[in-house]
């Protein structure tokens, strides 16, 4: 993931003598995690290379777009004053990072302009709920995403589950695990126990003890892991006689990093993400068009950001106007668009959390691997 350092990241102006914007460009804000533990979980290049390409095919009526980043350094704080610059310079529509904690702020602040904010990674369902008029996940709600998993999982025969909570990263940490608790034992499984955690360990043998001492053994640990925990788990389970238990989780196992951290214990892995590059997909398009344009494709975070500008994009045009509150009514309207990370996305009528195609990924042979697209039958309540 590359770092950038200065907490003013001005990515329209990343050239030297680049020209001087155009006084009627369509700004686009992004309050992003470019540093920080959130970092692998943001792209501000991501967006920048769909803005690119929309612009060379001339833009959204008649003008250009321009991105505008901020480093929120994953702070909460930091994040709220990131919005408030973006806001100063008129964006039309503002992203905002992976979590509910650092995305509320923007929005609150945004909400008596009308301005929409779209998290660019954030599954949480809180955010929008907290924040109804103005708030919007570019990826799938949680609760959607825990569905599909505990669904595959009772597909595989799993029976039994051990779930993970942290309080560490937001809801994604607490609530993620317990909607697939409730999917998991509505299907027919069984959670065993819930066990906590802290984030940005590598020494979790307290948890494993926990595990080592139950009778039965889970099928399955979940939990809302991100990098480096979702590795270090695996890895410290396989190297203690437990290498038969299956660990899954969302989006944040999306991170080619995780391959590394786990090591030999990577094939424990499965999980349910935004999408998957397999060939002849839009997500591969995209990926293949913005490696020509020379950016570095990091993981699925780079695709929702592109698929962000697109939803920006085509409310304006649906709006006839980049003004702000209207582009907002025009995004709760969007109903079966195309996107690049999966083949339609709906708001209308969802609250600001979009219905929309999973992918399950498994490891296999050190790499991500497509198992099935999934959209599960059975949702559990936010």
């Amino acid at each position: 993931m590359k770092r950038v350092c200065a907490f003013t990241l001005s990515v329209a102006l990343a050239l030297p003598f680049a020209p001087a914007q155009a006084a009627d460009d369509i700004i686009i804000g992004y309050a992003a995690a470019i540093t920080g533990m959130y970092a692998p979980y943001d792209s501000v290049d991501g967006a920048k290379c769909e803005i690119d390409r929309l612009n060379e095919a001339g833009g959204v009526l008649g003008r250009k777009f321009r991105l505008e980043a901020r480093d929120m350094k994953s702070d909460a704080v930091v994040s709220a004053t990131a919005g408030q610059e973006l806001i100063d310079l008129g964006a039309t529509a503002i992203l905002s990072p992976p979590s509910d904690d650092t995305s509320i702020p923007i929005a609150a602040l945004a909400a008596p302009l009308g301005i929409p904010v779209l998290s660019v990674a954030s599954t949480q369902v809180q955010f929008p709920a907290a924040a109804p008029e103005n708030a919007y996940l570019v990826p799938y709600g949680d609760n959607l995403s825990a569905g599909a998993a505990a669904q595959y999982a009772i597909k595989q025969g799993y029976k039994t589950a051990v779930l993970m909570i942290t309080q560490d990263i937001g809801s994604y940490g607490f609530a993620t695990p317990e909607y697939f608790g409730v999917a998991f034992e509505h299907l027919g499984g069984k959670v065993l126990k819930k066990i906590n955690y802290n984030t940005g360990l590598s020494d979790y043998r307290a948890q494993l003890a926990e595990v080592q001492a139950m009778d039965p053994k889970p099928d399955v640990i979940f939990g809302g892991f991100i990098t480096p925990d979702g590795g270090v788990f695996p890895r410290q389970f396989k190297s203690a006689g437990l290498g038969n238990i299956v660990f899954m989780g969302t989006d944040g196992y999306d991170d080619p990093g995780i391959l590394q951290i786990a090591a030999d214990a990577a094939g424990m892995i499965k999980f349910v993400t935004h999408g998957f590059p397999e060939e002849g997909s839009a997500l591969k398009e995209f990926y293949d068009d913005c490696t020509k344009r020379g950016y570095k494709i990091q993981n699925i975070f780079f695709g929702l950001a592109g698929e962000s500008i697109l939803i920006i994009k085509t409310a304006i045009e649906a709006a006839g106007s980049a003004e702000p509150a209207k582009v907002n009514a025009a995004i709760r309207e969007i109903v079966n668009m195309k996107g690049i990370t999966t083949d339609e996305i709906t708001y209308k009528d969802r609250g600001g959390v979009p219905i929309k195609r999973m992918a399950v990924v498994e490891v296999k042979d050190g790499k991500f691997s497509l198992v099935e697209r999934i959209l599960p039958d059975y949702v559990p309540a936010p």
